[in-house]
């Protein structure tokens, strides 16, 4: 159930004993982390992580269920029928013709980006302001889903691709579970390929690797001029009082402001310089 799910990202927000356990456990995984890792390039260790951070997030959800009341909470509300509505933009987007979409607009176009040549896949940030994200782009494809970490966002980009789905702005959401790495953007950008556009959205999460998820990325738009960032660290870190309790997830009024950060984005991938024709 979608529901169920979702609580292991980002929990009730009421259920005190949850939080603290929850919170245990992510330093404990924390401190696993620098003690097997000195830096990024995560070598054999990194599956063993990957698996750490899910018994965090299933911790959490477990907790959850024992201490948080029967009904969803608002934000988990707020998440599931974000879901839906990505569910939605992609039901739509399978009833256009295969191709169509992946169609790359004009790199010298002076009218704006639309939503449906817009193609976001993120986690349950990105699912809790789909409905703002609709509303300003119509027509995008939204892939959103709590818990999602990197590879999973990597694959859908290569099926979404492998399939001729995949839209000229290719908008990556990702890192609020678990770190990103360079090697992982590298994919991004190959996969995108250079008659397509990237925007990566860096995070806003109370943990050591969110850090290290947005350094990376920095780093890599740095180094790579026709990836383009949309820095929702900057634009809501001093406005926090539009974030939920856990200091993750918009409220309904942060959600505008993280899809206007978004579209701000997407539209300056106009005036991005065009990408090497080969792989970087």
């Amino acid at each position: 159930m979608p529901g169920k799910h979702a609580a292991g990202e980002y929990g009730s927000g009421r259920a005190g004993q949850a939080k603290d356990v929850a919170a245990v456990a992510i330093t404990a995984v924390g401190r696993m982390t620098q003690m097997s890792v000195p830096r990024p390039g995560l070598g054999a260790t990194r599956p063993a992580l990957r698996a750490a951070a899910a018994l965090v997030v299933a911790c959490t959800a477990g907790c959850s269920v024992v201490g948080a009341p029967d009904a969803p909470s608002g934000l988990e509300r707020q998440v599931i029928h974000g879901e839906r509505i990505s569910a939605a933009t992609r039901a739509h987007a399978s009833r256009q013709p295969t191709g169509h979409a992946a169609r790359p607009a004009p790199a010298t176009a002076q009218h704006r980006v639309s939503g449906s040549q817009v193609t976001a896949i993120g986690d349950s940030v990105m699912a809790a302001s789909a409905m703002a994200l609709e509303s300003v782009l119509p027509g995008i494809y939204i892939d959103a889903k709590p818990s999602r970490q990197m590879p999973a966002g990597v694959a859908i980009v290569r099926r979404l691709a492998a399939s001729g789905r995949l839209r000229p702005v290719v908008v990556v959401g990702l890192g609020t579970n678990y770190i990103v790495t360079t090697g992982e953007l590298n994919q991004l950008v190959r996969l995108v390929g250079p008659h397509r556009r990237l925007v990566l959205v860096n995070t806003h999460v109370p943990d050591e690797w969110s850090k290290e998820v947005n350094a990376t990325m920095a780093g890599f738009v740095r180094r790579h001029p026709a990836v383009v960032l949309a820095d929702w660290f900057d634009t809501i870190r001093n406005r926090t009082y539009l974030l939920w309790p856990d200091h993750v997830h918009p409220l309904q009024p942060g959600t505008s402001v993280y899809a206007h950060t978004l579209y701000r984005a997407i539209q300056a991938t106009r005036r991005a310089p065009a990408p090497p024709s080969r792989g970087v």
